[in-house]
């Protein structure tokens, strides 16, 4: 596979050259945490690469919402962000502050409706709210799995042999003359190009 042939990454990232540091063993690749990619900055730990991975927002509350209501008769906003964090394995805990306006939303779109009585504020599903999450079933099925993927172990454990590679080239550029630049450049080319003939290989076996 030749460079032409390789399809350019989905974002640029920004790798600033560090001082190195005194070299020590390679630590374990403990699990990383779920967050979206960002653009690399040494002030701050290097971007997760996460497979398949995503950051939900405000918008995926709402499609949650819908979905868990869905399924049960009724429920409040604790219960939502605890079946939100239980369906995540703990991935995904949105904050009370972020599901409670999201609720008030649904309710102002008369999707959801609170039910009278009890000492929480309880929300069901309105004939609306039942058409509106069956008709968005699929997105909703697409949002658990992807931040079920999240879960991972071999998706953090890349997350985190990623984080590791960037701070390796951050230290391979402080002070780097010219040839150490065309190294550190040829490295990450040859990695990207064994990742992509990797995949194309898969490809000629299933065809």
């Amino acid at each position: 596979m030749s460079d032409a042939e390789i399809p350019p990454t989905a974002e640029s990232f920004a790798v600033r050259a560090v001082p190195p540091v005194v070299p020590q063993a390679e630590p374990a690749l403990a699990p990383a945490p779920f967050r979206a990619a960002t653009a690399l900055d040494a002030s701050r730990p290097p971007a997760q690469v996460t497979a398949q991975g995503h950051k939900p927002g405000r918008g995926d509350i709402r499609t949650a919402a819908l979905s868990l209501l869905s399924s049960t008769d009724q429920l409040n906003g604790y219960q939502i962000v605890q079946l939100i964090a239980e369906r995540s394995s703990g991935v995904w805990q949105p904050s009370p502050g972020a599901v409670y306006p999201a609720l008030q939303q649904l309710e102002a779109d008369a999707l959801i409706e609170q039910v009278e009585g009890g000492t929480r504020k309880t929300y069901r599903l309105t004939d609306a709210g039942r058409a509106h999450a069956a008709g968005g079933q699929s997105e909703a099925e697409a949002l658990w799995r992807s931040v079920e993927s999240a879960t991972d172990p071999r998706a953090q454990e890349i997350d985190t042999l990623c984080g590791q590679v960037v701070t390796a080239v951050r230290h391979a550029l402080h002070d780097a003359d010219d040839a150490r630049y065309a190294g550190t450049r040829q490295v990450l080319l040859d990695a990207r190009r064994s990742l992509y003939r990797m995949l194309a290989e898969e490809d000629d076996r299933r065809s």
